[in-house]
């Protein structure tokens, strides 16, 4: 979303993980802007068992951590390396000076903002009252309509483990395994090599792929 050299014009500095690291806890202020140059970093929340519902997972390019920052709030979760990565730190007076004189930025920060905050809604309902099975499609046809090059009859690979998909759906990942089994049985998905998820793209509602062309 932001080039290097933007950023480093901009007094970014490079916070190198490792796999596991944190990057801030709960809690934690949130004081600069955040994006990821390389690898992947996840939100999550724990519970007293210990048990994770990740927020959202961000890799290169995506930026996180906006809207407490934004609001001069305590973060609502923590932030993981879930790779080795790289992340580009921004301290938030500096990028406010970024936004102010880069207004195509700021269109494309909103944009994305408001585009999570749809995820969020979509998300909140399905675990609220849905099946498993309803919970991972949506999820699953959510990521896919930013796909806008995939033709009905191809075959979407999902971006996500089963303990992922899981983390991000509030199932356990035994539901999950057994779900995505039920789903194949059904021809709405295929299994690869090494457990890789395929989505049939014929699941799609005439309403949803003319959704998927415009948004």
């Amino acid at each position: 979303m932001i080039s290097d050299a933007i950023l480093r014009k901009y007094k970014a500095v490079i916070v190198k993980l490792k796999k596991g690291e944190l990057l801030f806890h709960q809690g934690d202020q949130a004081l600069n802007f955040l994006i990821v140059r390389s690898g992947t970093v996840k939100m999550v929340n724990y519970n007293e068992e210990g048990r994770e519902f990740v927020q959202g997972y961000f890799t290169d390019g995506q930026s996180f951590g906006e809207p407490p920052l934004f609001n001069h709030l305590p973060y609502p979760a923590s932030a993981v390396a879930v790779t080795d990565s790289e992340v580009w730190k921004c301290p938030f007076d500096v990028f406010k000076e970024l936004l102010r004189e880069n207004f195509d930025l700021h269109l494309k920060l909103t944009q994305v903002l408001s585009g999570r905050l749809i995820y969020k809604s979509i998300m909140l309902t399905e675990i609220a009252v849905e099946e498993a099975e309803h919970r991972l499609r949506t999820l699953i046809e959510y990521f896919l309509k930013n796909e806008k090059h995939l033709k009905q009859g191809q075959l979407f690979k999902v971006p996500f483990t089963r303990q992922q998909l899981a983390d991000m759906t509030g199932l356990r990942v035994e539901t999950v395994i057994r779900t995505i089994k039920r789903m194949e049985q059904k021809n709405m998905l295929s299994l690869g090599d090494k457990g890789k998820i395929f989505w049939n793209i014929t699941n799609i509602t005439r309403k949803e792929k003319r959704h998927a062309r415009h948004s």
